[in-house]
């Protein structure tokens, strides 16, 4: 099923629509009493121009031979992202903040029949807790300093801008996953197949017997395809009717031979 197919989850629900009355008091239960979006896409948006501004001053030094930190650190943060969302996220490992908020939260809230926000404080449920937020800055800052000691400057600068935009981009995309259908067709992403691709790699991931096991990128599903953890709808759904038409039913497998009178004396 595509973007524009998949079945409302309540009776006489439009596709995409948010859901009734339980998944809206089960998320109100999930918010966080006092939060503030606004507050949060501040301290959020000052962080990032912030980071990116020291970055454009420090890349005013680098030099074509620089520019292979790109493609590596964009390589580097998709196995990145994978481990963490698949190990971390999904997984009740220490430290365990990141389960909590992500599975015992994020998964809660959204399913892949209800991934659509219906206000716009639920982006509190989608977008990254602000540890995450601090773990990122943080650990970026003594690894730009390592790079810079290494390879210059100029390096750092392009490790820095490249890790910024990259981590803008994942929540950016994963917000806009969670967006309500029609929002999105105002927007006109819904044009785009790359991004009725992504949206339905994700919305697959959400499903609450997948979400340990498939689709653990947003932006780029690299390392998905190389740990073999990239799966559609489609593949699952066949592979399910597969098994179903192999497996006997129990009534039919315990039933003995029929004796149809061939081998009687």
């Amino acid at each position: 099923m595509s973007i524009e197919q998949h079945p409302a989850q309540h009776p006489g629900q439009d596709p995409g629509q948010h859901p009734g009355p339980f998944g809206t008091d089960r998320r109100a239960r999930l918010q966080t009493a006092g939060f503030s979006l606004r507050r949060h896409l501040a301290v959020f948006g000052a962080l990032a121009a912030a980071a990116a501004a020291i970055g454009m001053v420090l890349a005013r030094r680098a030099r074509p031979a620089d520019l292979w930190i790109i493609p590596a650190y964009l390589v580097a943060a998709n196995l990145a992202e994978y481990l963490m969302h698949r190990l971390l996220m999904h997984r009740p490992l220490w430290p365990r903040a990141f389960y909590r908020s992500h599975t015992l939260g994020h998964h809660r809230a959204f399913h892949h029949d209800s991934m659509e926000i219906g206000a716009w404080p639920e982006l509190e449920l989608v977008m990254m807790p602000w540890f995450s937020l601090a773990f990122f800055f943080g650990a970026m800052a003594p690894v730009v300093a390592a790079v810079a000691w290494a390879l210059g400057r100029g390096a750092a600068g392009l490790f820095l801008l490249t890790g910024v935009a990259t981590f803008v981009l994942y929540e950016g995309m994963h917000a806009l996953y969670h967006f309500p259908l029609p929002a999105l067709r105002r927007l006109g992403v819904l044009r785009s197949a790359v991004f009725r691709y992504l949206y339905d790699h994700h919305r697959h991931h959400h499903r609450l017997k997948r979400m340990r096991w498939t689709n653990f990128n947003i932006s780029m599903p690299l390392s998905d395809r190389w740990f073999g953890s990239l799966e559609t709808e489609a593949a699952w759904r066949d592979a399910r009717e597969a098994r179903r038409r192999s497996t006997p039913a129990p009534a039919e497998a315990a039933r003995p031979p029929r004796d149809d009178g061939k081998d009687a004396a």
